[in-house]
């Protein structure tokens, strides 16, 4: 009775985290573009404005969602991180 109660639910997490690693792949591809442009400027991998703009973003959008804004800038923080040693890498 439970298994089969929890199953759809945690079938769901699964391809829900399926998608959420298919999504930061693609966001990591992304910026490993924009660091190819920023090494032919001369530009730091690094751009903390735009990094600041986008953990803004996060929390209000969070916020009008209803989610705990702390808990997904902290989560962006990581994001953010992955792709910028991802650059740093290549």
């Amino acid at each position: 009775m439970y298994e089969e109660e929890i199953r759809p639910h945690r079938e769901t997490i699964d391809r829900i985290n399926n998608e959420i690693i298919d999504k930061l792949t693609e966001r990591v591809k992304a910026a490993l573009s924009i660091g190819e442009i920023k090494k032919r400027h001369g530009k730091p991998v690094v751009d903390k404005t735009r990094e600041q703009a986008i953990l803004d973003r996060i929390r209000e959008n969070a916020e009008a969602k209803n989610m705990d804004p702390d808990g997904l800038e902290r989560i962006f923080k990581e994001i953010i991180r992955l792709c910028v040693e991802a650059e740093e890498l290549q």
